[in-house]
């Protein structure tokens, strides 16, 4: 289990490690293409079609970091008030479901994927591929981490 932690907090840093540097080449081809557009009337192509794609993977990448470090919104003043059993099963139901949804969301969109293999984006030419890639990857690390949250909750380890 140390093993699959450590792989965890590795590939999990790494990506979110990338995530901001995604960011930071967005906000820079967001400028550039402000600056372009209003100073010398010459607006990029591939500008927007870049921007929306590294939006794309920093929002999934964010969203399994999101998981990862429990940063999403949760409504705690009902659980807060259970028994400890209560709130055992309600964190352990609660895990259940973020573990559904990343293991479907990574399985519903390979259909998707393998029907749009062959396809281009406009501006750049890249594959429309790279814009879901990022979504069987984010799904699959959900799944992934909730795995191991659970494994630790129901162990009784205090990871946190």
């Amino acid at each position: 289990m140390k093993l699959y932690r450590k792989f965890l907090d590795f590939s999990v840093n790494a990506l979110a490690s990338f995530a901001a540097v995604l960011l930071v080449i967005m906000v820079l081809i967001v400028n550039y293409h402000v600056i372009m557009r209003y100073f010398f009337n010459n607006t990029p192509a591939w500008s927007e079609e870049i921007s929306l794609l590294l939006m794309i993977w920093f929002c999934f990448i964010s969203m399994m970091y999101g998981v990862k470090n429990k940063a999403h919104i949760a409504i705690e003043m009902f659980t807060d008030k259970l028994p400890a059993k209560a709130k055992f099963v309600v964190d352990l139901f609660d895990k259940l479901v973020i573990l559904v949804f990343g293991a479907l969301m990574s399985w519903f969109i390979i259909p998707y994927v393998k029907k749009l293999a062959g396809n281009r984006l406009p501006a750049t030419g890249l594959s429309v591929v790279t814009q879901y890639v990022i979504v069987i990857l984010a799904g699959a690390m959900i799944v992934f981490v909730v795995i191991e949250q659970i494994i630790t909750q129901i162990r009784g380890e205090n990871k946190e």
